[in-house]
């Protein structure tokens, strides 16, 4: 579903991302780990072309995103044709981004009906199945300062899946909120991947990484440096980096 290959980000003199290569199949659940400046998020950033990558390539479902291929070189497309390609890969942030001025089933139909044409009575209806998908079924009235931090990442969670998107990203889902909180949105990430969504999670949770994903991805300095089962790199880690870094989480 997602194939990374070979992708380089500099900011300025910073090497962010040094040659990446990363392939998540459908259905499957990746969780990126690694310490902050590794290039986690950055990663995730590419794969929606939020980023421009400087080399190599990215697809989802076969789609090169963010370019076109004439012969052996690649141009970027018109900001419209990005615009399309991101409805298909959902994004949800650290620290929600919802907006305050609309109530929770407004910030999730706003997409479908702008983006997709769906009627407002279409879309207010599939607000509300997402709502009760995440546990938030009484909520669809509130405004997002009147919810939890668990609640808005959950509402988060029910807007990224309103366009109905191929995969989602997951940018430290859990990072901004308060210890109580982590659960109720870990439960809700959980049902997704029971549900056979594809997914890419950056996250310092490794009780979640244990349980719920397909591969384990370990990145530092910008390459990643092990990937494998989660009892391959969290119980068997090969590379000394990978051990280091667990030694201190774990």
């Amino acid at each position: 579903m997602v194939d990374v290959s070979g992708v380089h980000k500099r900011f300025g003199s910073l090497d962010v991302l040094r040659g990446v290569d990363l392939k998540v199949p459908a259905g499957g659940v990746t969780v990126v780990l690694g310490p902050s400046g590794s290039g986690k998020s950055t990663l995730l950033r590419t794969i929606n072309h939020l980023e421009r990558v400087d080399r190599g390539y990215i697809s989802v479902d076969g789609e090169l995103i963010g370019y076109r291929r004439s012969g052996n070189a690649l141009y970027e497309l018109p900001e419209r044709d990005v615009r399309r390609q991101r409805r298909q890969i959902g994004f949800v942030f650290q620290n929600f981004h919802l907006f305050p001025h609309l109530t929770v089933v407004e910030n999730i139909t706003e997409a479908p009906i702008a983006a997709l044409r769906r009627s407002r009575r279409e879309a207010v209806a599939q607000a509300h199945g997402l709502l009760a998908r995440v546990g938030l079924a009484d909520k669809a009235d509130a405004y997002p300062r009147q919810l939890s931090g668990g609640q808005q990442q959950r509402v988060a969670i029910a807007r990224a899946l309103a366009l109905e998107p191929k995969v989602i990203l997951l940018d430290e889902p859990t990072s901004a909120l308060d210890p109580e909180l982590v659960g109720e949105v870990l439960d809700v990430i959980k049902d997704l991947a029971r549900g056979g969504t594809t997914m890419i999670v950056v996250t310092h949770e490794i009780g979640f990484a244990r349980e719920v994903a397909d591969t384990v991805v370990f990145m530092d300095g910008g390459v990643v440096v092990e990937q494998g089962t989660p009892s391959e790199v969290l119980d068997r880690p090969r590379q000394e980096r990978t051990r280091a870094f667990l030694s201190k989480v774990l």
